[in-house]
């Protein structure tokens, strides 16, 4: 049992980037120690991001999960690029005022940075 599980974890690595495997690495972690009766209390953060390409993002953990949206603030259309602690990147587009769907992700992972381009 315990090769399979190397094997696995060799075969996840190859196919697949770093940040990918970071991030099923904690979610792997995350739900061993939910089955533990871990909990993540809830918490909601903003954070409002200034400049050519304005926007507001939203973030926390809520049920055990870690969410995020963006809001565009802007006047034109923009790219923005959420990069989570463990580096795997979400990517929006959004128009003017249009707030992105929800993104989930595991309660270990976080969101550490935001870029946004017009």
């Amino acid at each position: 049992m315990k090769f399979k599980v190397l094997f696995a974890v060799a075969a996840c690595a190859a196919l697949s980037g770093c940040a990918e495997f970071e991030t099923g690495l904690m979610a792997y972690a995350d739900q061993l120690d939910m089955e533990n009766g871990a909990w993540w209390p809830d918490e909601h953060l903003t954070d409002v991001v200034t400049g050519v390409c304005p926007a507001y993002s939203e973030y926390g953990h809520v049920n055990n999960q870690t969410y995020y949206r963006v809001r565009n603030t802007g006047r034109t259309p923009m790219q923005a690029t959420v990069t989570w602690n463990t580096g795997y990147e979400s990517n929006f587009y959004l128009e003017p005022g249009e707030t992105s769907d929800f993104v989930y992700m595991t309660p270990s992972v976080m969101p550490r940075e935001i870029v946004t381009r017009c």
